[in-house]
């Protein structure tokens, strides 16, 4: 291993290797060796000694020791277009303890402790230690401090192999929460419904659901030939995560599950798409729910569900552990309602660090950057405003990663809140290539 980066820190621990794992293997895609030897060449020397040959960088932290977890305020540094963790004040260090900032982001560190949380029990933004107010997302700080890591090393070591353009991978998921807004709902639900539209002087509605539910007009949230035909233009094929919660609630409010034009409609999706499950509402605080609906899903269609996504976002870094001993691969869950960016600082996927157990799983979350329902429902602004963040996502994203958008078929059906909406997504995602 010539080409090996050599690191030489004053000790080893699971989560320094987590930590250089993520940087070295899955973001600059670089071999690594680490050692504590001090008579070894190093090109980076993580210790409390300098050393004049290396790179250094001080250990500033006890995060990185195996065991510790308690709550942690690093000291921040906030410039206008900067910002850093675990700051050092010596010239001769990077300028900070970047693997002890690294790993506090992607461990998702500090949503273990916070307890300032929106009505749906979700981690704000403006509590995030990479919360900065000069930017309308949220930045992947930590790969900008890689990126500056491995310039520094080219610059020092110009035999490293370290490659700096990287090609980003776009993900398009659709949330089904409902995939019918009439059909599949039963009787009683139906005729609740036609009643609130009736009070309220819906009539309009009032003749939708009937015409819908006697086969006369195609149900307006049966939206996926058009998906289908849009997914043509994508890079990636399309990932949908269908809600199939028994019981429904005020949150949960997806089709009946027993409906068999609902299920023949998931076989039929599945046939040629990844189906992932869309963890109910009040999964969050009861597992067994997302076992229950993960055992229904996966005999529906005979396949093994691996993916998986919460709904409303409702689902953080302390339930993740119940995700992967659910037998989930990949999670879709973090990411931010009312803001767009990268929650973990990164655009990269991330192993899950179960902090409570102290070990690495083989659980990949892969953070939801932006959310249309972010600008309908939140921020209440319009498509250019949609469009623009997701340019300022893109460009941020220097060293390549996986940009994961999240739109729902309701959002394609040109009808009430979507009404200005529906043409643009449609013409948006035809000009992704």
């Amino acid at each position: 291993m010539s080409n090996a980066i050599v690191i030489r820190s004053d000790f080893i621990s699971q989560r320094l290797q987590y930590t250089l794992d993520f940087i070295f293997n899955q973001v600059l895609e670089l071999p690594y060796v680490l050692t504590t030897d001090v008579n070894t060449f190093a090109h980076i020397n993580y210790s409390s000694l300098p050393n004049d040959n290396s790179l250094n960088i001080l250990k500033t932290s006890t995060i990185l020791n195996d065991g510790y977890f308690s709550e942690l305020l690093p000291e921040i540094e906030k410039s206008p277009n900067n910002l850093s963790l675990f700051t050092v004040n010596k010239e001769n260090f990077f300028g900070q303890d970047i693997f002890s900032a690294v790993f506090y982001c992607i461990s998702g560190w500090e949503r273990y402790f916070s307890k300032d949380c929106d009505t749906h029990g979700r981690f704000l933004p403006i509590n995030s230690a990479i919360f900065h107010d000069n930017y309308n997302f949220i930045y992947p700080w930590v790969d900008k401090w890689i990126f500056l890591l491995a310039k520094e090393l080219k610059i020092r070591f110009n035999d490293l192999p370290i490659q700096f353009e990287k090609i980003y991978k776009l993900q398009v998921t659709i949330d089904v929460d409902m995939a019918y807004s009439y059909l599949c709902k039963g009787f009683y639900r139906n005729f609740g419904g036609a009643v609130r539209d009736f009070a309220h002087l819906k009539f309009q509605h009032v003749f939708d659901r009937l015409f819908t539910l006697l086969h006369l007009k195609n149900d307006v949230f049966d939206t996926f030939d058009l998906l289908l035909q849009i997914e043509k233009s994508l890079q990636n094929p399309l990932i949908f995560f269908f809600l199939v919660s028994e019981k429904t609630t005020k949150f949960d409010k997806n089709n009946s599950i027993n409906c068999s034009k609902f299920q023949n409609h998931i076989k039929n999706i599945s046939t040629s798409h990844a189906v992932g499950l869309h963890y109910s509402y009040y999964s969050k605080n009861d597992p067994s729910l997302i076992e229950k609906d993960k055992f229904f899903l996966e005999h529906l269609i005979n396949k093994p569900i691996n993916k998986g996504r919460a709904h409303y976002l409702r689902s953080d870094m302390p339930q993740m552990n119940l995700i992967a001993n659910a037998g989930f691969k990949d999670d879709f869950s973090i990411g931010y309602a009312s803001m767009p960016g990268f929650p973990l600082g990164t655009a990269h996927p991330v192993f899950f660090y179960d902090l409570i157990n102290d070990k690495q799983t083989a659980l990949l979350l892969h953070q939801t950057a932006i959310m249309e329902g972010t600008f309908v429902d939140y921020k209440k602004t319009n498509p250019e405003d949609f469009s623009q963040s997701f340019d300022n996502i893109r460009s941020s994203m220097i060293l390549g990663g996986e940009l994961v958008i999240l739109l729902h078929n309701e959002s394609f059906t040109n009808k009430n809140r979507w009404k200005n909406w529906s043409n643009f997504f449609v013409n948006f995602l035809k000009n992704m290539r």
